[in-house]
């Protein structure tokens, strides 16, 4: 019997905290029956202000209103050098803080833990300055409560600080509040925007505070303050630290006396017109060009469209400051498709400096490219990736300009300014400082590092390549130290890291453990129980410790179980295999109606065989003859070992040729188009112009997989590859960081052989997911794809030599009866190209066969399938895994993602069908319909190996149904 689970549905919130990001929060569940059954109930929302530093503190309580449990997805955009600070969920009703894990150790315990039915969450930032939290469960007719907090540098408009909160919501919320307190101001805040009227600041012993609170509220205004900025005031914050030495924080106004800077005539714009910069504010991000243009009158401007590839658009003479014919082709760009930087390059555009409009995510490639010219990055998204943008631009000698952030006469000022650089602090007492010397700055201007002796005096120095022009002194006994200064130096500190993350990984990882930040490589877990936290090896919060050192006094044995090294199943795994290979399955015996006369013998019926005539004619299967005619078959020289591929060749004069053809022979796999029979399908296909159709529909369809998957599919169909790998590769711009689709799409290249971009996408889900033994497993399966096959054996051997939670090895039962083919497979078919001294011998056998099936699928807790129907008619699927022909099965993984295989040693005249069966889901998530892969191999591991493969969609559960035909061959 089938364990079915109960079955979890997620939401989507977004969550946005910064200026232009929209509604804060809105909820979505996508296309589940759910849609409605969970509400914002209460939003309690604290804010405190120091100079230009603010803290927000946001508590979000979640009902639902449905009668089944609920997992929860909160993913939110945050500011340019800003991060998750806190992080607290609740427990028995109680707000539970978090504490730092490594990212891919996180999940991998929130996976595990999810599994036994308890409550984590998780918090942890994905692509760009993205941050995802995961609730798990919402229990049905309950609620639960999140705490998410963060620290953030106001930037300066017009000589106020400004801080800004989206509080429009679409819906009443049962309990609204909101506190504002704003410390040590100079003057009254100035409320711009406030959600009730009610709203305004009264100042209590220095302190200026506002607050508001309301039942059945539906706030449509936000808020947004100003905080006027004295001239000539430094403001400083210190904490101290435990050596004597303290973390220091200031920020100022300086008079920059920037010099214009001298523009080329002669630019290129790389505009990003992926599916993601549909996000962009393209209105601001033309008016900033059009500023640029109209100082500069007379420009030649080429112009680059980046999607999966850099198309080169059209040229511009622009006279005079006349770019109207630009503007309308800029406004008139389709959005569609992946985003791939490693497209980028410097013969498709000459020109002699850049402006690149993008969100800085290169979903469908790599992020590096070469390039020797300025270039001038330009972000006018919320969901932007600040570090490569940035990196882009310091590689050489352009600049960031952050648009989202920043008015259009500010970031126009900017780029348009040779500043003032910082240089630096004099005193040796200072170090860690940041920015780093040699940064451009405008009018505002602040620093951040560790000073060894808590009263100094710090000199900074300002001035232009190298040479100083003015000194500021800060003096640190005048500093507040009523802030977290630690943290907001940590996370300057990581924003310089991350300028190249890949080499300074592992000091981000350090970093945001330290001080219990969300960073790239470090995530905040929430656990239920204290033997979970000794489990796990995880230090608890402090209001668990106690109980946690107590325990592991005791020696407590709730120890976590894994299970390491399966190079020994995978012995024993490959010596079943060689067994099972070796047998000399008796043919099946059929019975025949009898004629009247007495049969023929089988030494007559031999005699009677004319020499020359065609192999089919005369040819005699030992499948159908009794033991006894086998025998005389056999001693007439034919031997079941002699069928080439499952017959027995009757002729006992063994015509050569007549071997030859028959050795050559494979059969045709004919795979069936599973169709999709979604409405807009039956749109697109009846369209004239389809393409412009599907345009015209996505707007229904935007954020679902199946629409971009399905429609992709119709045009490769149709042999328009080109069109739809565009709009497949839309898919890795619906999600941040999202396994499920980036496998999607892994299954999908390979069918259509872009391998190339198959091994990125598998590369991302294995450093995404590297405790999955799938991962490893399809990143060899690409390695070797693109020929390289070193490589691959050595991942395909990771999968053996890794260990894994007892959680997630039962959810995967024993892969190493699929791992032990492939590797056999590769040293069959590349042995020359191989070192194999790393090698168990033990599992290297030769077990060639006839027909091999693989089927995967992208989700997990999903229940998919095998079934292979042999000429005889008997199915093998998980509750027949042996056929009489010996055909074998895997296990069947029914919690998973797959994959599930089956293998036949000879394989016998008649007719084969290939089917899936959907058995169930026990997740539905944003990611929509389930995405199987099934590969049928004829001749495995033997030197005339062929393949076919389909891709396909299915959200059906069909317990007990027919299945779907995925395909057919015949012998």
């Amino acid at each position: 019997m089938k364990k079915l689970f109960s079955i979890l549905f997620i939401f989507v919130a977004l969550f946005q905290s910064a200026k232009v990001f929209g509604q804060f929060p809105r909820i979505e569940i996508g296309s589940c029956p759910d849609q409605n059954s969970v509400v914002l109930q209460n939003m309690d929302i604290q804010v405190e202000i120091f100079g230009n530093l603010a803290k927000t503190t946001s508590t979000l309580t979640f009902s639902n209103t449905s009668s089944r449990n609920l997992e929860g997805n909160l993913v939110f955009p945050l500011p340019e050098n800003t991060t998750i600070s806190g992080y607290a969920i609740d427990i028995n009703g109680k707000l539970r803080n978090a504490v730092p894990v490594t990212k891919a150790r996180a999940v991998e315990i929130f996976e595990s833990i999810q599994k036994q039915n308890v409550d984590p969450g998780i918090i942890e930032k994905v692509e760009g300055n993205n941050f995802r939290t995961r609730i798990s469960p919402i229990p049905a007719k309950g609620s639960r409560t999140v705490q998410i907090s963060y620290y953030q540098e106001l930037k300066l408009n017009n000589s106020v600080y400004q801080y800004h909160l989206p509080l429009s919501y679409s819906s009443k919320i049962a309990k609204f509040n909101l506190t504002t307190k704003v410390y040590q101001a100079s003057e009254k805040p100035q409320l711009v925007e406030s959600p009730d009227g009610s709203y305004n600041f009264s100042e209590n012993s220095n302190v200026y505070e506002a607050s508001l609170s309301k039942t059945d509220f539906k706030p449509t205004q936000s808020l947004t303050i100003n905080l006027p900025k004295p001239a000539n005031k430094i403001e400083s914050f210190v904490q101290k630290n435990l050596d004597g030495s303290v973390y220091f924080y200031a920020n100022m106004l300086i008079d920059t006396k920037s010099q214009p800077k001298v523009w080329s005539k002669n630019i290129g714009i790389i505009w990003d017109n992926s599916l993601s910069s549909l996000k962009r504010d393209h209105k601001k991000e033309i008016e900033f060009l059009g500023k640029l243009i109209n100082q500069q009158k007379n420009l030649n401007i080429e112009v680059g469209l980046l999607n999966i590839t850099l198309e080169k658009g059209k040229s511009f003479q622009i006279k005079n400051g006349d770019w109207s014919e630009l503007k309308k082709y800029l406004e008139t760009i389709v959005y569609d498709g992946g985003t791939n930087y490693s497209k980028i390059n410097s013969t498709t555009l000459n020109a002699d400096e850049y402006l690149l409009f993008s969100d800085g995510i290169s979903s469908f490639g790599a992020n590096q490219f070469s390039f020797h010219k300025p270039i001038y990055t330009i972000s006018s998204s919320p969901i932007s990736n600040f570090g490569v943008l940035k990196m882009i631009a310091q590689k050489d000698y352009g600049k960031f300009i952050n648009l989202n952030e920043n008015s259009v006469e500010k970031a126009f000022e900017q780029i348009n300014q040779n500043n003032i650089q910082f240089l630096g602090i004099i005193n040796n007492v200072a170090g860690e400082v940041y920015p780093m010397s040699g940064t451009e700055i405008t009018q505002d201007f602040s620093v951040s590092g560790i000073s060894q002796v808590a009263n100094a005096k710090l000199t900074l120095m300002f001035g232009r390549n190298g040479k100083v022009d003015f000194q500021k002194e800060l003096d640190l006994s005048k500093a507040s130290q009523s802030f977290e200064i630690s943290k907001v130096w940590a996370q300057n500190k990581i924003s310089y890291l991350e300028l190249n993350a890949t080499q300074n990984k592992t000091d981000i990882e350090e970093i945001g453990k330290q001080f219990s930040i969300v960073t790239a490589n470090t995530s905040l877990i929430v656990l239920e129980n204290v033997a979970d936290y000794v489990k796990y090896k995880i230090n608890p919060p402090a209001e668990l410790q106690n109980e946690y050192n107590q325990l592991m006094k005791q020696g407590f044995e709730n120890k976590e179980t894994r299970k390491a090294d399966l190079v020994n199943n995978a012995i024993i795994k490959a010596k079943e295999l060689k067994e099972w290979w070796k047998i000399d399955f008796k043919p099946v015996k059929q019975k025949y109606p009898k004629p009247v006369a007495d049969s023929t013998s089988v030494n007559e019926m031999l005699q009677g065989i004319v020499p020359g005539v065609q192999a089919d004619m005369a040819e005699v299967s030992l499948e159908r003859l009794s033991d006894a005619e086998a025998e005389v078959v056999t001693a007439q020289g034919i031997t079941r070992s002699q069928r080439s591929i499952g017959y027995a060749n009757a002729n006992v004069a063994s015509d050569k040729k007549m071997k030859e053809d028959e050795s050559s022979f494979v059969p045709e796999i004919k795979m069936v188009n599973i169709k999709s029979d979604k409405e807009y399908m039956k749109l697109i296909e009846a369209s004239k112009n389809p393409y412009q159709t599907y345009l015209d529909l996505r707007k229904d369809y935007n954020e679902t997989p199946s629409f971009y998957f399905d429609v992709a599919s119709y045009f490769i169909q149709k042999k328009d590859k080109v069109t739809g790998l565009k709009i497949l590769s839309s898919i890795a711009d619906l999600g941040l960081e999202d396994a499920e689709l980036y496998k999607m799409l892994a299954y999908k290249l390979k069918e259509i052989e872009e391998y190339p971009t198959e091994l990125f996408i598998t590369k991302k889900v294995l450093d995404w997911r590297p405790f999955d033994a799938q991962s490893y497993r399809d990143y060899a399966l690409a390695l070797q794809d693109n020929q390289r096959y070193q490589e691959a054996l050595d991942n395909l051997y990771k999968v053996l030599t890794n260990d894994y939670s007892v959680e997630i090895a039962n959810r995967d039962r024993d892969i190493t009866e699929i791992i032990v083919p492939e590797i056999n497979n590769l040293v069959a078919l590349h042995r020359k190209d191989l070192n194999l001294s790393a090698i168990n011998k033990d599992i290297l056998v030769d077990i060639p066969v006839d027909i091999r099936v693989v089927m995967n699928w992208n989700k997990d807790m999903t229940d998919i399938d095998l079934w292979v129907t042999d000429p005889n008619g008997e199915k093998c699927f998980y509750s027949n895994k042996t056929t009489a022909i010996g055909g074998r099965i895997s296990d069947d993984v029914t919690q998973g993602f797959g994959p599930e295989q089956f293998l036949l040693k000879k394989a016998i005249k008649g007719k084969y069908k290939i089917q899936t069966n959907f058995f169930g889901e026990n997740q539905m998530s944003i990611s929509g319909a389930t995405t199987i892969s099934a590969e049928i191999y004829l001749f495995y591991s033997s030197g005339k190996q062929v393949k076919k493969m389909i891709t396909f969609q299915n959200d059906n559960p069909d317990r007990g149904g027919d299945g779907i035909l995925v395909g057919e061959f015949e012998f």
